[in-house]
């Protein structure tokens, strides 16, 4: 079991393949997963106490950057922290590609952008997304950036994106 300051109902919009992975990943949070974005959109208008939103870079035929703009449109949904998540291994994509991802989903308003390549693929690594998680649920969503480097064990590598670009 992971360790977790309060058990949050998170709603995650990613491929079928990905689901054991976050059950894993998130034990002892209420899980809601969606993989359709008209699937999403119902379960957004029924949930009112949503603490975390997470949508696959993959999700739904890549329609994340449509989910992620119809939540932050949307006045009931626009404060639910959302994280997007690339998930391990699948996918190959350089570095200038995941750079534009992390921007690209910063620009529509996303809380943050979480490359889990870059995590190490045993229970370290799986604590530290546990641990991100858990602080995004925990701030509210309030950390626009967070950083991705894997020699970073804790959740203080957060940079606010305010303080860190010009």
């Amino acid at each position: 079991m992971h360790a977790s300051k309060a058990p949050a109902k998170i709603m995650l919009a990613i491929v079928a393949e990905k689901v054991e992975l976050w059950r894993r990943l998130l034990e002892g949070h209420e899980l809601v997963f969606v993989m359709t974005l008209r699937e999403a959109m119902l379960r957004l208008a029924e949930e009112d106490d949503l603490g975390l939103v997470i949508i696959g870079v993959h999700f739904d035929e890549s329609r994340m950057f449509t989910l992620l703009g119809d939540i932050r449109d949307h006045p009931k949904y626009r404060d639910i922290p959302v994280l997007v998540v690339l998930s391990p291994g699948q996918y190959a994509f350089s570095a200038i590609a995941v750079e534009g991802i992390d921007r690209a989903v910063t620009a529509l308003g996303a809380s943050g952008f979480l490359d889990l390549d870059h995590f190490p693929d045993n229970a370290d690594g799986e604590a530290r997304i546990r641990r991100i998680v858990d602080y995004v649920i925990a701030a509210g969503g309030d950390l626009p950036d967070i950083v991705r480097e894997a020699a970073d064990p804790e959740v203080n590598c957060v940079i606010r994106r305010r303080d860190s670009k010009p």
